[in-house]
């Protein structure tokens, strides 16, 4: 069976995806009759060089011309498609580069065409010609004969000498656009009769680096695995990638401190047979595109719905901080790979370090956000004019007494932090709310069922528990939590996740806290009531 990419190699100018200006130009010049002696075609692998440059043969040479788009029916473009015709030649430069083969080009270049109108000769890779071949090619190139065309593909120009880039048009071809790949995946796939998923196409794409060849590749590579319908799933594991689930909850085990949760996913990571090069570069990938959320507010291309909502959850809740600090790390542990022997060990180091980072708070400023806790806050608070004792209940100890001639240190001195204030204020002050315990199974429960749901219950700032019924209250800055924990597939997730945890006669709702004001503020005023508090 034949690979894709040469089944579906384009025939004509019209079939190329991607390089519209260089071939609007390469059209033109052959309507007009002002072909060129000597091209060069740059770019990266995959994007169409040798496709284009037989094309053009063809073009050049064609007896019945469709515009400027080669008929492929008459003899000469048969002979050229079924490389017979030896006025067409195509030549390696990688395997053919010394000067002797190009003075081997020169003594037959003099000689007429014997079918076609113009003798074509495709160097391949021709940066890798010796300086002899070098020069011997520039001769020719200097008083080419009327008859001759040299096409010279290279993916590195500047190995080329100036004095051929001197005597020869240069056109580059780009990188492919992943719309682009994914559009031509589809007609592709459309022509084999082969069911297929937007989002396995975009992770197809994603994975091409810009190549038309290597996206194909990887689409045989997919539907040699499975006749089945080519979806994301399919293809992360033809690539031997980790699902972006995988991805999800190691980031939630990093933002959480939940080391458990990221040697989880790293274990079913590793029975799965995944690559943890590629899975450290999605890391990688993934904590840029969190850092960049900041300034463009975009979701990568390729999440689904519900891995959207997960990423927004991640983006809104990352300190900037220790997004760039994991990321540095992140870039400086993949060099590591290449003295490895074990991959996955260097991944699991690189993973813990992240974790001590955020345990020992070594960011400046504030504490490294947590998706289970608000952004910790320094709060300056004063003491009342007459202190009371009461004021000593938050002290370590009972003995542990404030002065009167003593201000009240800051929380980190002695005292709750404001999201233990605040948790302390739920699970004591509001006897209706969910014990932590029974909160943080309902959370694992959850996220059993979906990680982009319990994603979006890090961000809850309190429960009640009436009876049977669950509700569960985000602050109104929280809407867009509210809005996705509405969709059909958050709601059975969390139904679910509920039931299992608090059993099967629990029913849950969600809804916004009425007040707008910082409830953490106000736990804390609470909390510390004889005592005034100051906001900045």
């Amino acid at each position: 069976m034949q690979a894709l990419y040469r089944k579906y190699r384009p025939k004509t100018f019209d079939d190329v995806v991607g390089q519209e200006m260089t071939i609007t130009a390469l059209k033109n010049q052959i309507k007009e009759n002002r072909v060129h002696h000597a091209y060069i075609f740059s770019g990266t692998r995959g994007t169409g060089k040798t496709s284009v440059a037989k094309i053009f043969a063809r073009a050049v040479n064609c007896l019945s011309p469709v515009g400027a788009n080669p008929c492929n029916e008459c003899k000469v473009c048969r002979g050229i498609l079924e490389e017979s015709l030896f006025d067409v030649m195509e030549i390696d430069a990688a395997s053919n580069n010394s000067v002797d083969d190009i003075r081997e080009i020169r003594e037959h270049v003099a000689y007429a065409p014997a079918v076609a109108k113009k003798k074509v000769y495709i160097i391949d890779e021709v940066h890798m010609l010796s300086k002899g071949a070098f020069n011997a090619l520039l001769k020719i190139l200097e008083e080419p004969p009327a008859h001759a065309l040299f096409i010279l593909a290279t993916t590195e120009p500047e190995k080329i000498p100036a004095t051929i880039l001197s005597r020869a048009q240069r056109f580059t071809f780009f990188r492919l656009k992943e719309e682009a790949i994914q559009g031509e995946l589809a007609r592709i796939l459309d022509l084999e009769k082969r069911s297929y998923t937007d989002e396995g196409l975009a992770v197809i794409a994603a994975h091409s680096d810009g190549s038309m060849r290597d996206s194909l590749s990887i689409l045989d590579q997919v539907l040699s695995m499975d006749d089945g319908v080519v979806d994301g799933e399919l293809v992360r594991d033809a690539l031997g990638l980790t699902e972006e689930e995988g991805i999800f909850r190691i980031v939630d085990g990093l933002f959480t401190g939940d080391g458990a949760l990221i040697v989880d996913a790293l274990n079913r990571a590793y029975d799965r047979g995944k690559n943890f090069s590629l899975l450290l570069d999605a890391l990688i990938d993934y904590f840029r595109d969190l850092l960049f959320y900041g300034y463009t507010r975009e979701v990568p291309k390729g999440l689904s719905e519900s891995e959207g909502a997960a990423f927004e959850a991640h983006a809104k809740n990352l300190d900037e901080g220790y997004g760039f600090q994991v990321l540095q790390l992140f870039q400086q542990g993949r060099e590591q790979f290449r003295y490895a022997k074990d991959p996955k060990t260097v991944v699991e180091i690189l993973l813990l370090k992240a974790l001590h980072l955020k345990d020992a708070g070594s960011l400046p400023g504030d504490e490294i956000v947590s998706l289970d806790a608000a952004p910790r806050k320094k709060v300056p608070v004063k003491k009342a004019e007459e202190p009371r004792k009461e004021t000593a209940a938050v002290a370590s100890s009972p003995e542990e007494k404030t002065k009167d001639d003593e201000t009240i240190p800051e929380a980190s001195e002695g005292q709750q932090t404001l999201s233990e204030a605040r948790d302390r204020d739920i699970i004591e002050g509001d006897k209706t709310a969910l014990a932590e315990d029974r909160w943080q199974e309902v959370q694992s429960a959850v996220r059993e069922k979906s990680v982009a749901c319990a994603a979006l219950l890090k961000d809850v700032q309190s429960t009640k528990m009436e009876g049977n019924r669950l509700t569960i209250l985000f602050q109104p800055k929280f809407s867009f939590h509210l809005q996705m924990l509405k969709k059909e597939a958050n709601v059975k997730a969390l139904a679910e996740g509920v039931k299992e945890a608090l059993g099967p006669e629990t029913t849950v709702a969600v809804e916004a806290i009425g007040d707008a004001d910082d409830d953490v503020l106000q736990s804390i005023e609470r909390v510390f009531k004889d005592v005034t508090i100051e906001k900045e």
